[in-house]
């Protein structure tokens, strides 16, 4: 389903640029040096981690966890061109649930929520450019800022349900193939590669 929404993105951000087509001049694209782009990521590295991690602590403690749900990373970033060079940030944002039975219970306890904000300096690299294609590949490093909050479920989990805690870990996300269509103001674009994102990401660029 995921999957399905980030391509919905992509087609509909290349069908609004076939719609107004391209405007080929040289100078106008040089002075547009700024972009900004709105876009939605599998996050499925990411819910793999957390997935993981739990399932360590739970073996450790001997709870259980259930209904583990984790949304869309949605990101918005900026990008500053210099020649064939990029530089900017990217901000993302997914949340995840998950519902924990402790040992000795036989219904889940606490329900567990988290809310991860990324925050990642990224450098691209251009290399291949013609009409409405562009190639292009990126790498990203930051942190992740974490919100863990749990909500008891019954009166004995309530001694057992933790404050807001909050903490930070290292995040990075590299896109070795990435692909744009559009012309110098408007266009979608697909990235794959590995990371705190995800496997793949899609969304809408605007330049000016």
């Amino acid at each position: 389903m995921k999957i399905k929404f980030i391509a919905l993105l992509l087609c509909a951000a290349v069908s609004s640029n076939v719609v107004k087509g391209e405007e080929p001049t040289n100078t106008a694209q040089s002075m547009n040096r700024h972009e900004i782009r709105i876009s939605a990521s599998d996050g499925l590295t990411l819910g793999l981690a957390n997935i993981f991690g739990m399932g360590l602590s739970d073996a450790v403690t001997g709870s259980k966890r259930s209904d583990e749900k984790s949304s869309l990373v949605y990101g918005l970033g900026y990008r500053y061109s210099i020649s064939r060079f990029r530089v900017g940030a990217d901000l993302g944002f997914v949340q995840s649930t998950s519902k924990l039975t402790l040992i000795g219970e036989t219904a889940p306890s606490l329900k567990e929520k988290d809310l991860n904000f990324m925050l990642l300096p990224t450098v691209e690299f251009v290399y291949f450019k013609r009409g409405v294609v562009e190639l292009y590949g990126g790498a990203a490093a930051g942190v992740n800022l974490v919100n863990h909050s749990e909500t008891s479920l019954t009166k004995t989990a309530n001694a057992n349900a933790k404050k807001n805690d909050l903490s930070t870990t290292f995040a990075y996300q590299v896109n070795p193939i990435a692909l744009r269509v559009g012309n110098h103001r408007i266009g979608g674009f697909l990235e794959a590669g590995l990371g705190y994102k995800g496997f793949l990401t899609a969304g809408v660029s605007l330049r000016f």
